[in-house]
């Protein structure tokens, strides 16, 4: 038995027999005809192209789209246009041609200043590969039994045929968090570890593995690997019960899908989605040499709007940069695309390409419920911007007699620089999503491209969480939803500590939706059940207020925990619980008392009433002293309170 430490692109838990996706051999063919040389190539690439397309067509949701963009790779003259020219000038044989056109643009990819042009080198690779082995005449390898894949490298193309049913693992030497085999393993729920030459190499095909966390084991004894099988077997039952659907039970939380187009429709009409938090318009013009028309466009948008009928469909405007490429825009090449022209700033420098999506968007709201999202919004003038083009476009299609919408228009908050303005923002914006991917990268100041810094990339780390609810406070103090679109929204650590901060809606990929929404279900259940086993008495008669009514954000979102808010009869102020008085504020206007079982009441009586200065109000009791429920602490003049033009709220705040 071996164990390794590995790097973890996907973590999980996983069981199988290895099995080795090994290069065959390579040596130049005898050159035909460069006619038949050619027409090798394009029977060879033909056969590639079905491959994918078939996969394409099994898969669902985010999968397929990367399996489509590896076909469109496939016509990129700097690859298989190289290899056609290789055959003609220089007399190649077809195979040799493809090797040598797939290396080319590998050196090109390599030596690119951009993480993510370097990374779609695993894509060429693979895709060279999958044409060397058809013009070898191999037959695809197929799982026949559950096996985790072991390969120097791997390609979407490599994986195309494969039995994703009998995937269990990936295993690679080089590899990346955010590659597309990255994303695919993630969408399929297997892990995928990388990063290590000498576990790659001391593994031999039938091998039995153990992939747990970051750690992999080679070839474990009888009694560990049984076990192992045993664990995965009861978590995988766990699993698909989670995924089940809660019984038709609604939750206060929407959960929404994430999806790249039109081709995810009927995943996400199965999914049990509450609507399309996020429609990713980008991909519609990625790998393609041309942007796509207006007609095109609103196509695209009309038919997921149809499908959803009165389901919300908000649809970002193209996040072209960074890492989402668009060669024929042509973008002058940065240092750092992630700081650079990326998101809004490429749509406002390039007015009618964004006049055109607009246009369609506007087309398409007369057809659904449709919404605009806005990316990487820093400033207050780039809504006013957008919002200017919006009712131009209107006008203009109004003068042509098209039928147009104007929908509601929202922000992404992805910057630290939109969470400190979000109050703001809130007043030109129906609705705020975050993007914790990015709002992690820009906060942390770590690229989340960035290799070997996986350590300090960290999610969940408590900055966000407070990102995230000074966001929501903002949203909610302005009456309008917050939602999460990133990844965070699928993390299952962080599903209770977003229900607490307040958050309306979690959008996730289609995949997700089932076991996230099963996992919301709980969790709301499970705090509302605390909440009834943790109560106190009220301090006072009157009207009860709940929590996200109550005229003070820090308040109504939760920020200092549960409480209620009572629009006090009379100014008798009583003791909610058994405990000590731990604090009396300098203003008389908040006690604190701590009962038997360790934890706080706050009672806050008036709002904004500090500049008062604490007179009108008389305090019974003091700071160590006992009370018991029912007991009168505090004597409140609500006429004086009034009479300075304040509310006279009494707020009961339960602490940890």
């Amino acid at each position: 038995m071996k164990e390794y430490i590995l790097k973890t692109a996907q973590s999980g838990f996983a069981v199988g027999e290895a099995f080795l996706l090994k290069d065959g051999g390579s040596g130049s063919d005898s050159p035909k005809a460069a006619g038949d040389e050619s027409a090798r190539l394009d029977s060879a690439v033909s056969s590639l192209r079905q491959e994918l397309a078939s996969a394409a067509e099994k898969a669902k949701g985010e999968n397929a789209g990367i399996y489509k963009a590896e076909i469109m790779m496939l016509e990129d003259p700097n690859f298989i246009g190289e290899a056609h020219a290789l055959i003609e000038k220089e007399g190649l044989d077809a195979k040799t041609a493809v090797e040598r056109a797939g290396r080319s643009v590998i050196e090109e990819l390599s030596a690119s200043g951009s993480a993510y042009l370097r990374q779609r080198t695993d894509d060429v690779k693979g895709l060279t590969d999958g044409l060397l082995r058809i013009l070898r005449g191999e037959k695809q390898k197929g799982l026949s039994s559950p096996s985790v894949l072991i390969a120097d490298e791997l390609s979407p193309a490599e994986l195309s045929g494969l039995d994703d049913s009998l995937l269990r693992g990936i295993v690679t030497v080089k590899g990346a968090p955010s590659s597309h085999v990255s994303i695919l393993a993630g969408n399929l729920g297997i892990p995928y570890l990388y990063g290590s030459v000498e576990a790659v190499a001391s593994i031999r095909s039938g091998d039995r593995l153990i992939l747990d966390g970051e750690k992999l084991t080679v070839n474990p004894d009888d009694e560990a690997f049984q076990a192992a099988a045993q664990r995965y077997d009861a978590m995988a039952k766990m699993e698909r019960e989670e995924k089940k659907p809660a019984s038709g039970e609604k939750s206060r939380t929407r959960v929404c899908a994430n999806i790249t187009g039109p081709q995810d429709i009927e995943a996400l009409l199965a999914s049990g989605a509450e609507g399309v938090g996020l429609f990713r318009t980008e991909f519609l013009f990625m790998d393609r040499e041309t942007a796509p028309t207006e007609e095109e466009q609103f196509q695209a948008y009309r038919s997921v709007a149809e499908a959803m009928g009165e389901k919300q469909v908000v649809i970002r405007t193209m996040d072209i940069g960074s890492d989402k490429k668009a060669e024929w825009l042509k973008l002058p090449p940065e240092k750092n695309p992630a700081l650079g022209c990326r998101g809004l700033r490429v749509s406002l420098g390039n007015e009618s390409l964004f006049r055109t999506q607009l246009r369609a968007l506007l087309r398409a709201a007369v057809c659904g419920n449709i919404s605009i999202m806005l990316p990487m919004v820093i400033s207050l003038w780039e809504v006013d911007a957008v919002r200017q083009l919006i009712e131009k476009v209107a006008a203009e299609l109004t003068a042509e007699k098209v039928p147009c919408k104007i929908p509601p228009l929202g922000v992404m908050i992805e910057t630290p620089a939109a969470v400190m303005i979000a109050e703001e923002l809130a007043d030109k914006a129906a609705f705020f999503s975050i993007g914790t991917n990015d709002l992690t990268q820009y906060t942390l100041a770590l690229d989340r491209e960035a290799q070997g810094l996986e350590r300090y990339y960290n999610p969940c780390h408590e900055a966000i969480f407070r990102m995230i609810e000074t966001t929501v406070e903002a949203g909610h103090k302005k009456k309008i939803p917050t939602a999460i679109c990133g990844e965070l929204a699928a993390n299952p650590a962080a599903i209770r500590r977003l229900i607490q901060a307040g958050i309306d809606e979690l959008s996730v990929s289609v995949s997700k939706v089932e076991e996230i929404r099963s996992r919301v279900v709980e969790t709301e259940k499970s705090l509302l059940e605390e909440e009834e086993t943790d109560t106190v008495a009220s301090p006072v008669d009157g009207q009860l207020v709940p929590m996200q009514d109550i005229p003070d954000p820090a308040f109504s979102s939760g920020t200092l925990g549960r409480c209620f808010g009572i629009l006090p009869d009379n100014g008798s102020i009583f003791a909610p619980c058994s405990g000590t008085i731990s604090e009396i504020a300098e203003t008389k206007h908040a006690v604190t008392i701590s009962d038997e079982t360790g934890k706080s009441v706050l009672i806050h009586v008036g709002i904004d009433t500090v500049s008062l200065g604490g007179k009108p109000y008389t305090i019974y009791g003091k700071v160590g002293e006992r009370v018991k429920e029912g007991q009168k602490i505090m004597e409140a003049d609500l006429d004086m309170i009034r009479s300075a033009g304040l509310s006279p709220m009494v707020i009961v705040v339960r602490c940890a």
